[in-house]
């Protein structure tokens, strides 16, 4: 959760998706489950294969990237957060609209300055470019969350903190479960945790091609 709430003020190098409630269900083995909806292995696994396919196709010199336990819990937590946020944002009669969506990756792209440097971005955060509006998505619901936590009369300072605050009750109010091969579900923090025996994250010090 930390990961997201820092979105917003980072975009790209920081941002951590979707409304949640898209959320394919199949019946391949959990690797989460969120109340009623389940997060596939199959889902994760394809998000992962990816992410390490688009790390061929540009430059990862410099880059602070996860592998191994860290890559996979990194991305389960993209899937269980974005689905506690759409719950959210649902609970509390919010929206965040495709147009909405639309919108602001164009803004993202202008911002970056070319859709090579976006996708430099999204390998840099890990983000596998089929994910990219989820995470635009998620950016927006939090910013919708935080207006309507400000609007209520939590001060600016305290609004991340809200916020963070209603998607951990949503989380206990529903449940969340993970797989324990792929980590833990903390609740305080309301990230998933790699195994202890994780591998880490680790820059990368040569150039990929």
């Amino acid at each position: 959760m930390k990961k997201i709430l820092t979105a917003v003020v980072g975009v790209l190098v920081v941002v951590a998706a979707g409304a949640g409630l898209w959320i394919a269900l199949d019946s391949t083995k959990a690797a989460a489950t969120v109340g009623k909806i389940k997060i596939s292995e199959k889902q994760l696994k394809e998000t992962v294969k990816a992410i390490i396919a688009e790390r061929k196709t540009v430059s990862t010199t410099g880059m602070t990237l996860a592998y191994g336990d860290s890559l996979n819990a990194e991305e389960l937590n993209y899937y269980v957060v974005s689905t506690l946020l759409a719950h959210t944002l649902a609970d509390n009669k919010l929206t965040v609209t495709d147009a909405q969506v639309k919108e602001r990756e164009a803004s993202i792209l202008k911002q970056e300055g070319s859709a090579a440097k976006l996708k430099a971005g999204e390998v840099s955060a890990g983000i596998a470019s089929k994910d990219f509006p989820g995470y635009v998505r998620e950016i927006l619901s939090i910013e919708a969350l935080t207006k309507f936590v400000e609007k209520q009369g939590t001060a600016v300072a305290d609004s991340g903190t809200k916020v963070q605050d209603l998607v951990r009750q949503l989380a206990i109010k529903e449940g969340v479960k993970i797989d324990p091969k792929y980590g833990t579900w903390d609740a305080t923090q309301v990230s998933v945790v790699p195994p202890a025996t994780a591998t880490s994250t680790s820059p990368t010090p040569a150039a990929t091609k």
